[in-house]
């Protein structure tokens, strides 16, 4: 599992999450709905195709703001690919 282990890195560095540093695990120290909008993006992931959304309705009838966080997640992602890295 990703970030897995206590609140400090056990290498005694920081977390590194894309380009940022963090001191304490970020698994641990962000707030639930961040983690809660990373479990949906996931479930909603399609392989080949777009996947299933959370709301009734196409892209168009999602909220704005989830729409940007998934948009954000899929570049992470691919970033992580591109490099050969897991989070």
């Amino acid at each position: 599992m990703a970030f897995a282990g206590g609140l400090y890195h056990p290498s005694g560095g920081d977390w590194i999450v894309g380009a940022t540093e963090r001191r304490r695990n970020p698994r641990l120290t962000l707030p639930a709905v961040y983690n809660h909008v990373v479990r949906l993006w996931a479930r909603c992931r399609g392989g080949m195709g777009a996947g299933l959304l959370p709301e009734a309705g196409g892209v168009n009838d999602q909220p704005n703001w989830l729409m940007k966080a998934f948009a954000l997640l899929d570049g992470a992602d691919a970033e992580l690919e591109k490099t050969g890295k897991d989070a």
